[in-house]
This record gives structure tokens, C-alpha cells and sequence, in this order.
């Protein structure tokens, strides 16, 4: 694993992105139209506070911004740490003394991600992974010159019908 020292010339080493559902809430029934109901995962609050002695740490959510005062909520209740939500268009790093939440994907010393995989510098196990992960063969049946065939323009409607 690649060492991230803190470094006053890099802002991104300054903080650590936490994502949060799934990772920091546990959500045993679903998505529930984003209701926030779940507790947290176990180790989580302890970890984020370890975390946060050390370093900025922002919690990153793919959920819409209307539920982001919400999770600010959910962590400040179950944590007991002062949040903020991301209200800055132009942010690229975090350097606070409280959790930032937000949507974006700050420059950041690590990401802790439920859903992540770790890029080492070899491609091709990245895209083995990639495509189990998303629940694809390791390589599709049909190649060219050794190559796994590429997904096409129909096939990506086929899943994705509101893309270009």
C-alpha cells in the first residue's frame, strides 16, 4: 500500500474520504426512497474518530443534496462530531476541523469505500475485478486478436436507455 504522509505542500494529503452507506450506515432493508434509518456499522463512529484526531475527513455520498443535511444528521447524532454540508461548487480538498459532506470526490490522502477497488498498476486484474464486481465474466466469449470484444453503443443503451 502506498504511504500518504501528511505533507503541508499537498492539500489532498490533508484528508481522508470516508464514503457512507454501507460503509459508515448500514442499511439491512434497502434504500428505502433514501431514508436515512439505518446504525452505524460496527467499528464505524470509533474508526471516524480515530480518523478525524489525525486528519480532515470528509464523507462522501452519492446521494442526491437534498439528503445531505440529513446524513450531516445522521453523523453528528451517532458520532457526536460538528458536520458541515459541501455548499462550495469549487472545492477540491478538505482541510476543516469538522466531517464535510458532500457529493464531490475530494483530493484525499485514501478513500475508505465499500464499493472500491484497488487500482496496484496492473490493468488487467483492475478490469478482472471491474467486470466481477459489476457481474461480468473475467474476459467475454468473443475476442479479437486476444482481446475481450468491446462493449457496444446498443449494448450500453440496452442497459443505460437515458445515455448518450
Amino acid at each position: 500500500m502506498t504511504v500518504v504522509p501528511l505533507d503541508p505542500a499537498s492539500p489532498a494529503s490533508h484528508a481522508v474520504g470516508i464514503d457512507f452507506d454501507q460503509t459508515l450506515v448500514a442499511h439491512d432493508d434497502g434504500w428505502q426512497d433514501g431514508l436515512i434509518y439505518g446504525k452505524p456499522v460496527p467499528g464505524a463512529i470509533e474508526s471516524l474518530h480515530a480518523l478525524k484526531k489525525v486528519r480532515s475527513v470528509f464523507i462522501m455520498t452519492a446521494r442526491p443534496r437534498r439528503f445531505h443535511a440529513a446524513v450531516a444528521g445522521w453523523l453528528r447524532e451517532h458520532s457526536g462530531l460538528e458536520t458541515l454540508v459541501d455548499e462550495d461548487p469549487e472545492r477540491a480538498y478538505w482541510q476543516g476541523d469538522c466531517l464535510l459532506v458532500t457529493n464531490k470526490k475530494l483530493g484525499a490522502a485514501v478513500y475508505i469505500d465499500d464499493r472500491a477497488i484497488r487500482f496496484t498498476g496492473d490493468w488487467t486484474a483492475t478490469l478482472t475485478q471491474a467486470r466481477h464486481a459489476i457481474g461480468l465474466p473475467a474476459t467475454t466469449a468473443a475476442t479479437t486478436a486476444g482481446r475481450p470484444a468491446r462493449t457496444t453503443p446498443a449494448d450500453l443503451a440496452r442497459h443505460f436507455p437515458d445515455r448518450c
